[in-house]
């Protein structure tokens, strides 16, 4: 099976929105348990979200910054891709951006993975002083940020006179280890989104509750591609991940965790990955076979979770 497999970081204490699981507040300690609990069993990959504020438990909740987390866990890691899903393009000017990109690929040896997307969380960017603009701008904007990232990633110096962003003779020494650059992925499905990705984007991050709109996601991205004369891109999708004995067994885990909340269930057992190990191995090798490139678990509680992966999941793959 060529697909890889990841995990989201526990940056909000719990991925159950609304619900509690029991779990720790957002801690990096915490977070580093589970990297390097990932990285100990065989994760391809680490997924850090990037938010200001708690988007699950409240905004008064704990919330890890993403960049200063990603970076203690690269130096606490050695194998694993570590992934942001998705940076925000409003939070940082793409030079600075660039330059820390760069400095995470030479700390960590060249496993960063850059991801951007255009933002969704309007309160956040209330709560820090930041702009918000409608979605065709931040569009717009983050087209900007990628190309001017690329240049200052694989130029000596970068001239760049756009609509937002305005830079002269930029420059980031030293560069990312990978080369050209660190693959750049794109997360959002609107059809501008779309056009960015197949534009300019190495990796797509999509959701799906179906297998069938996995297939249609992925159809349509690469018949753009074609258009283009690009290669094929990859692609990752997300979901909650709840092991039982039996598919039954599974399935009662998640209605009685999330208790009254049935569309928060609904949304779990439609995109998620729940059921016995063999069932789960069956829907990824299924999404393997549509083209899919990486499965992120999101994993509550997230030790817990990693245990029954290296003990049931892991030795199926």
């Amino acid at each position: 099976m060529k697909i890889h497999l990841g995990i989201y970081i526990p940056m909000y204490g719990g991925w159950l929105r609304g619900v509690d699981e029991g779990e720790k507040e957002a801690t990096f300690k915490y977070a580093a348990k589970a990297a390097i609990k990932a990285e100990n069993i065989g994760i391809k990959s680490i997924w850090v979200p990037d938010h200001l504020l708690n988007p699950l438990k409240g905004e008064s909740a704990n919330a890890l910054e993403a960049w200063t987390t990603l970076t203690g866990l690269a130096a606490l890691t050695s194998k694993v891709e570590l992934f942001h899903t998705t940076i925000c393009q409003g939070f940082r000017y793409p030079a600075v951006l660039a330059k820390m990109g760069a400095t995470i690929d030479d700390l960590s040896g060249g496993r960063f993975r850059f991801s951007l997307g255009a933002g969704w969380y309007k309160r956040e960017f209330q709560a820090y002083g930041i702009p918000w603009d409608d979605h065709d701008t931040r569009i717009a904007r983050s087209r900007e940020q990628i190309e001017i990232i690329k240049s200052l990633w694989t130029t000596p110096k970068t001239n760049y006179k756009g609509q937002f962003f305005e830079i002269t003779d930029g420059i980031v020494e030293p560069k990312p280890i990978q080369k050209p650059y660190p693959p750049i992925w794109w997360g959002g499905e609107s059809e501008d989104s779309r056009r960015l990705t197949a534009d300019l984007a190495d990796g797509w991050l999509i959701n799906a509750s179906t297998l069938k709109a996995a297939g249609e996601k992925t159809r349509d991205m690469n018949a753009r591609l074609d258009e283009k004369g690009r290669r094929p891109i990859q692609i990752s999708i997300p979901g909650h991940i709840f092991i039982g004995k039996t598919d039954e067994e599974a399935r009662s885990r998640v209605v009685k965790l999330t208790g009254n909340k049935t569309s928060l269930a609904k949304s779990i057992l439609n995109r998620g990955f729940v059921g016995s190990p063999e069932t789960i191995v069956d829907r990824i090798q299924k999404l393997s076979d549509l083209g899919i490139d990486y499965v992120i678990f999101q994993v509550s509680p997230a030790l817990k979770a990693l245990e029954e992966i290296e003990e049931s999941l892991i030795p199926l793959l």
